[in-house]
């Protein structure tokens, strides 16, 4: 089965142009939370610094439950059938959002005992209103308003960014900067509230199958995935001192940058399979697809943190967090295989039960594997644990992708594509891991990140260049699919 090469064309085209707004969009306010991290974790105690990072893991974790699939479900939808769905059933949606909010908020406020009781209530109204920036940010995206996605992003992280700098130069107060960035949430979904409405060309989408099964499968899949990708912190959390886990925490810390990513084409897969859910070869080659767009960036990121960890650590944490490197050199293993997000085609084929099922496993297989290694290896055990754990269920998710599409794995993965990548970064990192000693660990470290950054920047260039030009061939009906792959 094959589309139409005007349709290929304006696929590729709406995919390319609409991931780098949306990845910018994502990127801006994480980008400047790492330099913040950077910044707070060389000057504040173990002990400050465990509550900081806390705050974010309890954002984190709790803004998914609460939640419960709504930005996903928004995304995949006819906006028009999901209006109409909720308004006729907006009584019953309102009150079991509600009890899942109160139940949430009673077991984190009872069972937290990193802060105070004012700083949880102040957490409580910090979680909601971060919330609401997500599902505002989710419409603007939905209605294709990237140029005010973008800019509003770029104005709210500057803003983000001098609050948290005003504490950094200034008295470290964990519940004044709580509010001011509560203040400052607050204003961003407001404007986007009001602007939005001035300007909506939503993308049409075709009507959804199981749309009630699909959004309960698909919130109790993106509440077992948060707690499946922070389950070490979680298991962790109560075992360890303060100081301890601030350690533990910066090894086995998730470069933001590949959940952006992941989190970018899955905005753009899910639109845009979604907008043609019948057209299965179309749906395949975006998969596809968004393995060797992600690989490009995410493969010589990971050859350069194994290459330059031990720079990386002196240079930005001042030795002070070199307990945390062979945490850390186990956490990295993750990167190759965050490369795309897997459940995209069972969550618009209807099948987000299975989404469901890899992610249980997914726990299921941390914990056991995190009670097996833990009394053997420490906190590098569970830190393998939840690497081995991830690449069980991406392969399980591939498998159920395959059967539902009816092909083998190998017809959505560009398997040759991702080993011959691999091996040449190998090599090519592997001359540089022998060449830095010859120089000093600043100079070797900034010219190892300015070479990985052109190796991206060139990738990503010959990539969308070399699709773009085999979209002008005659004859070429099928979605763009690089040469070598052919």
């Amino acid at each position: 089965m094959t589309v139409t090469s005007f349709d290929t064309t304006s696929t590729f085209n709406r995919i390319s142009n609409q991931l780098l707004p949306v990845f910018m969009g994502k990127l801006l306010p994480i980008l400047f939370l790492i330099i913040i991290t950077i910044l707070y974790s060389r000057k504040l105690t173990y002990y400050e610094y465990g509550q900081f990072q806390t705050l974010w893991i309890y954002n984190n974790i709790i803004s998914v439950i609460v939640s419960f699939g709504l930005s996903s479900v928004i995304l995949s939808t006819s906006f028009d059938y999901f209006i109409t769905f909720f308004q006729k059933h907006r009584q019953k949606i309102i009150v079991l959002y509600s009890i899942g909010a109160v139940a949430t908020f009673t077991f984190f406020y009872l069972t937290t005992h990193y802060f105070t009781a004012v700083t949880k209530l102040i957490l409580v109204a910090f979680v909601l209103l971060q919330i609401g920036c997500t599902l505002t940010d989710t419409l603007l995206i939905r209605n294709n308003l990237l140029r005010l996605y973008v800019w509003l992003n770029l104005v709210y992280s500057v803003l983000f960014f001098s609050i948290h700098l005003y504490f950094y130069y200034g008295v470290f107060n964990l519940n004044h900067l709580i509010f001011c960035v509560i203040c400052l949430s607050v204003l961003k979904a407001a404007f986007i509230l009001v602007a939005g409405k001035k300007n909506t060309s939503a993308v049409a989408t075709t009507p959804p199958v199981n749309f009630v099964n699909n959004w309960l499968f698909t919130g109790v899949n993106e509440v077992a995935g948060i707690i499946a990708r922070w389950l070490d912190k979680i298991f962790l959390f109560y075992l360890l001192a303060p100081a301890e886990f601030a350690i533990f925490f910066n090894g086995a810390f998730e470069i933001p940058l590949f959940g952006i990513l992941i989190s970018t084409m899955e905005n753009i897969m899910l639109t845009h399979i979604s907008a043609d859910i019948g057209n299965r070869q179309a749906a395949k080659n975006i998969f596809r697809e968004s393995f060797k767009i992600l690989s490009l960036i995410a493969f010589p990121l990971f050859f350069f943190l194994l290459t330059m960890h031990s720079e990386a650590f002196a240079i930005i944490f001042k030795n002070k967090y070199d307990a945390s490197i062979p945490v850390f050199l186990i956490s990295i293993f993750i990167i190759p295989v965050r490369i795309t997000h897997y459940g995209v085609i069972l969550q618009c084929y209807g099948q987000s039960k299975k989404n469901v099922l890899g992610a249980m496993m997914d726990i299921g297989f941390s914990l056991l594997l995190m009670f097996i290694l833990y009394p053997v290896m420490g906190t590098r055990g569970v830190a393998l644990a939840i690497v081995v754990s991830t690449w069980l269920q991406a392969g399980f998710y591939l498998w159920q992708s395959a059967v539902v599409m009816q092909v083998n794995i190998r017809a959505l993965v560009p398997v040759y594509f991702l080993i011959r990548l691999s091996l040449a970064l190998a090599g090519l990192f592997g001359i540089l891991y022998y060449a830095k000693q010859y120089f000093t660990q600043l100079t070797s470290l900034t010219a190892v990140f300015l070479f990985t950054g052109f190796i991206i920047g060139g990738g990503l260039l010959y990539y969308f260049k070399s699709n773009r030009q085999s979209l002008k061939l005659p004859g070429n009906n099928d979605l763009p699919v690089m040469k070598e792959e052919l």
